[in-house]
């Protein structure tokens, strides 16, 4: 294969691209230099994370056509020979030598090897939209889902586990950064993992409304046998019953994107409590050395930057989901989006990534029990105990036992006159 990238698009055998774009078909000239920088350049970007799902696709429908009588067996053959062999290396190779969208270049990729004779079955029964709109970033997404069930899994199993020996281990409790009771740090850790359980439900849910294959473009009988078979080979439960049903809002895009943006969420505000509690002011919380960062410039530090790239990371998933949000307000036809959600692929392999990682930190990480008891009793944190004996053991009114307990710690901070 002689593909380089948009740069070498002149390395391409010019007879492969013009078969490929449609010059000397509907268009009079392959396109400029401008255009490859603008656009197709772009548009590439998704292939390293889609590549993989497009393959599977070419080689289910291959397969499908061959069976219904439609694609010649000698043809057949050297396409799926040419697809299997592809497969493995398809990330590295999208990497490189990419023109365009995944559409274009895996179609450039496979006709130079087996031909344009073989390479015009290629595309049959199918069309860019119902791949890079339909299929493609369904299978991508249900994969990903998957993945972070997995990852999620892990992490609230490790929660769970370093909760069990500590259910009566004393910590403090805060309240705005501010002392405000005693729980346990069994108690901190099951309250993370109840929190993050939630999740698998709206994964299940999620991938249940992506579980939907592209419609048949036509209605002729061979079209929709072949179209049901190959969303059967793609693991697809359900074919869809109206063709515009799979693109119109989009939200195949934005809703498994909002539930991973809402789980990095969770595992920043659970990374920016631990990069706190690794303060020496708190000293509760001590990171492995293999998570950890030293310092460049002083050599005292320990530096928690991979809880700082979760945290940065779940800011940058949000505002990332807004902007898709935004792009899905469009024509219902078509949406440019589609070229652009590279980052939502990205985000999405980064999420589970951060999952796996905060499960390793809670597995391996040192809870300090000594000083989380020592600092549990600092900041009056007892008033609220004893606020509840004087109210439900002693009748107290409450407002009444409020201002007591409030006056009693303003004496003891200030020496204030408690008459």
């Amino acid at each position: 294969m002689r593909i380089k990238g948009v740069s070498g698009m002149s390395e391409t055998p010019v007879e492969a691209r013009k078969f490929v774009e449609g010059v000397g078909g509907r268009l009079s000239s392959s396109k400029s230099q401008t255009y490859a920088n603008a656009v197709l350049a772009i548009e590439g970007r998704n292939n390293p994370f889609i590549a993989k799902y497009m393959l599977a696709g070419d080689l289910a429908c291959v397969l499908s056509a061959h069976e219904l009588g439609v694609t010649p067996t000698a043809d057949a053959k050297a396409l799926a020979r040419c697809i299997i062999d592809l497969l493995p290396d398809c990330e590295r190779i999208s990497r490189d030598r990419s023109i365009g969208d995944i559409v274009v270049s895996r179609e450039l990729w496979i006709v130079e090897a087996v031909g344009q004779d073989a390479g015009s079955w290629l595309h049959v029964g199918r069309n860019r939209a119902e791949s890079l709109r339909g299929s493609l970033p369904r299978m991508f997404f249900r994969d990903a889902l998957h993945r972070e069930h997995v990852a999620l899994r892990r992490l609230v199993k490790a929660l769970l586990d370093r909760a069990e020996p500590n259910m009566t281990a004393i910590a403090p409790f805060y309240h705005h950064l501010q002392h405000a009771g005693r729980t346990s740090l069994g108690e901190y850790l099951l309250s993370w993992a109840a929190s993050f359980n939630k999740h698998f439900e709206r994964i299940e849910q999620a991938d249940k409304r992506l579980d939907l294959a592209p419609p048949p473009n036509c209605g002729r009988d061979i079209v929709v046998d072949l179209i049901n078979r190959v969303g059967h080979r793609l693991g697809f439960s359900e074919v869809g019953k109206v063709w515009q049903e799979l693109f119109i809002t989009e939200e195949h895009f934005s809703e498994p994107f909002f539930i991973l943006a809402q789980i990095a969420v969770g595992l920043g505000r659970l990374a920016e409590d631990l990069r706190l509690f690794m303060t020496s002011e708190f000293d509760f919380f001590e990171l492995a050395d293999e998570h950890a960062s030293g310092s460049s410039g002083r050599p005292q530090k320990k530096n928690p930057f991979g809880l700082q790239a979760v945290i940065n990371g779940a800011s940058v998933g949000a505002g990332r989901l807004a902007s898709q949000f935004a792009a899905n307000v469009t024509l219902s036809e078509e949406a440019d989006s589609t070229y652009h959600a590279y980052h939502l692929y990205e985000f999405s392999r980064d999420v589970a990534a951060w999952t796996e990682f905060m499960a390793d930190v809670i597995e391996k990480g040192d809870f300090k029990l000594g000083e989380l008891k020592a600092k549990s009793t600092l900041g009056f944190a007892g008033a609220r105990e004893a606020l509840d004996v004087l109210v439900y053991e002693h009748k107290v009114p409450y407002r009444f036992a409020h201002r007591v307990c409030g006056e009693l710690v303003r004496v003891g901070t200030d020496g204030a006159s408690h008459e």
